[in-house]
C-alpha cells in the first residue's frame, strides 16, 4: 500500500488556472487523499471493509448505472475520476462487479482492463489491475502470479509462500487446476523445479499432490 499512497501522494492537481498536471490523465476529486485512497484500494485488493454482500438478487440496474459510471469515469473523457472507480470497486460486490464489468464492454470499445491500462499508469495502475484480475477469476489469478514468481532459476520465495500458505485450506486445488490450464504444466512440477531443500518439502507438502 505504501508504493500507491506514494504514487498518488506524487501527483501534481491542477485546478482551474493552475499549471498542467504532472500525470494529466488523472483528474482528482476535490477531496483527493492520497493515503486514504491508498488504503481504500487496498481495502478492496483484501475484499474487506464496506464491501456488499453477494445476494441472490441481481439488480441489472444497479449494474447498468455502475458501468455506465466507470465509462463516464475514464474512458469516456480526458482525464479519469479515480475516486469513483475506487468506489464502486471497494463497496460492490464482486458476483455485482463481473456483471458490471460485461455490461461495461456495451459502453466502452475497451474492455476494463484495457481502459485501466490507457487510463492510468504506475502503482495505481497494478492496483485497479489487481482488483479487476481478482474479481474476474481469483484462481487464474493466483496461477499467474506463482508462475511469475517461479519464471527464474530460483523461486521468489516469499511470493510463493504467502500464496501457497493462505489458499492451501481454501482454493489450492482449483489453483492447481488454473495453473495447469494455463501454464501446461502442474504447480507441484514447477515448485519441485525452482525450489530446494526443506523449503520444497514443505512447500510441496501444501501443494498436496501433482496433477
Amino acid at each position: 500500500m505504501a508504493l500507491v499512497s506514494e504514487f498518488l501522494g506524487q501527483l501534481t492537481l491542477s485546478y482551474g488556472g493552475e499549471r498542467e498536471p504532472k500525470f494529466p490523465t488523472v483528474v482528482p476529486a476535490r477531496d483527493f487523499d492520497p493515503a486514504r485512497d491508498a488504503a481504500r484500494i487496498d481495502t478492496a485488493i483484501k475484499t474487506k471493509g464496506e464491501r456488499d454482500e453477494p445476494t441472490n438478487v441481481v439488480d441489472y440496474e444497479k449494474i447498468d448505472e455502475d458501468a455506465r459510471a466507470l465509462y463516464d469515469a475514464g474512458v469516456k473523457v480526458k482525464g479519469t475520476d479515480v475516486a469513483t472507480w475506487i468506489t464502486i470497486m471497494s463497496q460492490r460486490s464482486v458476483p455485482h462487479l463481473q456483471r458490471v464489468f460485461d455490461r461495461y464492454k456495451s459502453y466502452s470499445p475497451y474492455d476494463m482492463k484495457e481502459s485501466i491500462r490507457k487510463e492510468v499508469k504506475g502503482d495505481l495502475e497494478k492496483s485497479f489491475l489487481t482488483l479487476v484480475e481478482c474479481f474476474e477469476n481469483k484462481q487464474v489469478y493466483f496461477a499467474n502470479r506463482l508462475n511469475e514468481a517461479m519464471k527464474g532459476k530460483t523461486a521468489k520465495e516469499k511470493v510463493v509462500t504467502r500464496i501457497v500458505v493462505s489458499r492451501c485450506e481454501v482454493d489450492l486445488m482449483k489453483i492447481r487446476t488454473e495453473f495447469k490450464r494455463q501454464h501446461k504444466k502442474s504447480l507441484y512440477q514447477t515448485i519441485a523445479e525452482h525450489t530446494k531443500g526443506d523449503y520444497q518439502r514443505a512447500l510441496l507438502s501444501l501443494c498436496g499432490g501433482d496433477d
